[in-house]
């Protein structure tokens, strides 16, 4: 056990460039595609990061690029934020939304815009988004069990993934190596990723957000998603705010990108008082299924949980 004297002031800044030390010796961009994000997106997050910025002053930059201005708008006046008279300028619907949100959402946005150019030879980008709002919502189910921030925990399972297009699109006959057989003995992805190219899609993902200048708590829940002793054993309390969306990385994918995932959530609930997996796996379900993009729906992991347990119970 840490005393309090051992244990250093929390930076997530600090933490941040830990991250980004521990992959510039792969000079990933020279090896990687770097998506392009949207200009104006770029500068409203740098902006964003000053307190004292004016509604103002945001709302020009994001008029600068007329896709994102017509996305805030619909999302305000369509979404939990409308009211009797619609918004018809981003300073208002800054107003309306809220930085944060905002900057949540257009975040999201704009990834979408920036990936949609890279058509995957393996993954269906509609059903690859589903995927991630099922990591997200789990994330922010498990958050609001575990008393830890929600709205981080959301983003962190919603964006963990996010780089896996533009990889399996440069990358694809690996990807498909991987995919039928050299995983089969039940290495997890990032750890066969390692393997064959010296980094994983959490070093690349991180490596592109410090470039987007996306915020240093979200780059280090990118970077350490499949690192779910770190936030454990880390000596901050701040850090167990990752915990959620390390869990989220466990469940099942289109890549299968850890194979024991859902045995290692069983193992998790039965260490764990502070949320029951059944339920929490109903609830994402009953969301996902409400709000998903289209029929492309990831696999229910009510039923998953329920066959997991089953060959855990037939294994003893």
């Amino acid at each position: 056990m840490n005393s309090a004297a051992d244990v250093s002031p929390f930076s997530w800044t600090e933490l941040c460039a830990d991250a980004i030390a521990s992959v510039k010796n792969c000079d990933l961009s020279s090896e990687i595609q770097i998506p392009t994000f949207p200009a104006a997106l770029t500068e409203f997050m740098q902006a964003a990061e000053d307190p004292n910025v004016e509604f103002r002053t945001l709302g020009k930059i994001i008029e600068h690029d007329p896709g994102l201005t017509l996305d805030l708008l619909k999302c305000v006046n369509m979404c939990k934020y409308s009211a009797q008279s619609p918004v018809r300028n981003t300073t208002e619907a800054l107003l309306r939304m809220g930085i944060s949100s905002a900057r949540a959402y257009l975040m999201v946005v704009g990834m979408q815009s920036s990936l949609l150019s890279f058509g995957s030879k393996l993954m269906n980008h509609r059903n690859f988004w589903n995927e991630a709002m099922q990591k997200a919502l789990f994330a922010q189910s498990a958050a609001e069990l575990l008393n830890t921030d929600r709205s981080f925990a959301f983003m962190g399972g919603l964006l963990q993934d996010y780089i896996l297009p533009v990889l399996t699109n440069q990358f694809d006959d690996d990807y498909i190596a991987y995919l039928k057989g050299e995983g089969s003995d039940g290495m997890p992805m990032h750890e066969w990723e390692e393997s064959r190219f010296g980094w994983n899609h959490a070093t690349a993902g991180a490596f592109i957000a410090s470039r987007w200048h996306l915020p240093d708590d979200l780059l280090c829940a990118i970077y350490h998603h499949h690192d779910m002793d770190f936030p454990l054993k880390a000596a901050q309390p701040e850090l167990f705010s990752l915990f959620p969306a390390t869990l989220a990385a466990l469940l099942p994918d289109q890549l299968r990108q850890v194979p024991n995932g859902m045995e290692r959530l069983l193992r998790a609930d039965s260490q764990s008082k502070a949320f029951d997996l059944n339920s929490l796996c109903e609830q994402v379900d009953n969301e996902l299924e409400s709000i998903a993009q289209g029929s492309e729906l990831p696999a229910r992991l009510t039923p998953a949980v329920a066959i997991a347990r089953l060959k855990s119970a037939e294994s003893v």
